[in-house]
């Protein structure tokens, strides 16, 4: 006849808690935690498309365009002025040619001229890095615009990231070459210049919470410093007072050590004095 033994469960005292600890601590798993009144919270980061013009760099949008303009292809010849005051169109041909009862794609491509004259060495410049990075930021505006409406349009979300992107490398560049055109550049744009960190560290929990953990004992640090500090300053009166009482009796102290000192002195002086008087 087999017998079961049956454990005897004891309960947990300081002891049998110490002992568990150092049991685990020779097994090498760590124990350690952080204290229960520090409340050290991560919360991650939210995350932020990059079509979001906040991290893209564009603080201005699309301009309002005049309708009364005449489409570019009228324009571009001659200037606006010989369009609109010219006497022999009629107000209801004007009003067709104009941008009114046209595209929204033909506002766009004035929106892109007008910031082109902005920035253009010259009037058939088209090709400079000034130029390229104005028609890429109206496009990617543009894109921007048409993304925030339409969210399933997945194919404009790609190209608008290239187009940033694009436009991204094209800022390096002239940013090494010309720096104070690149400033003068992004103020005419309104861009604002986002250059990636050298090295890439990720955001990771363990990173942050030691971060955060840093920052909570520089702050108990310097709470504890500043509390000792009052403490000190309101035992400054009872100091001096310590103090001048200590340099009283200092004071006192050396009267009576110089009379007793000159007191010996005199006294050497004449038993000196007597042992000359009876050598001589």
């Amino acid at each position: 006849m087999y017998y079961r033994i049956v454990p005897v469960i004891k309960p947990l005292t300081a002891d049998s808690s110490q002992k568990c600890a150092n049991f685990l601590n020779l097994l090498g798993v760590q124990t350690r935690a952080y204290k229960a009144a520090v409340n050290i919270e991560w919360v991650p980061p939210p995350k932020v498309s990059c079509l979001d013009p906040t991290k893209s760099g564009d603080r201005g949008t699309l301009p309002q365009v005049d309708l009364n303009r005449p489409r570019f292809r009228f324009s571009r010849v001659k200037p606006q002025v010989q369009f609109t005051e010219r006497d022999d169109v009629p107000p209801e041909i004007r009003q067709l040619a104009s941008i009114k009862f046209a595209s929204f794609k033909e506002q766009i491509q004035l929106v892109k001229q007008d910031a082109l004259a902005k920035v253009q060495r010259h009037v058939f410049d088209t090709a400079s890095l000034e130029s390229a990075i104005a028609c890429l930021t109206i496009k990617i505006r543009n894109q921007q615009r048409h993304v925030k409406g339409c969210k399933r349009d997945v194919m404009s979300r790609v190209v608008c990231k290239e187009n940033i992107e694009k436009r991204n490398s094209l800022l390096k560049h002239l940013r090494a070459m010309d720096y104070k055109r690149f400033e003068w550049l992004l103020e005419k744009l309104d861009l604002v210049y986002h250059p990636l960190p050298n090295p890439i560290v990720p955001v990771t929990r363990v990173g942050s919470v030691t971060k955060l953990a840093s920052i909570y004992c520089d702050k108990v640090r310097a709470e504890r410093l500043e509390a000792y500090k009052k403490e000190l300053e309101a035992e400054k009166a009872k100091f001096v007072e310590e103090k001048a009482n200590l340099q009283k009796w200092i004071e006192e102290e050396e009267r009576e050590l110089e009379l007793v000192v000159a007191a010996i002195l005199l006294i050497i002086q004449l038993i000196m004095l007597y042992k000359y008087t009876v050598s001589g």
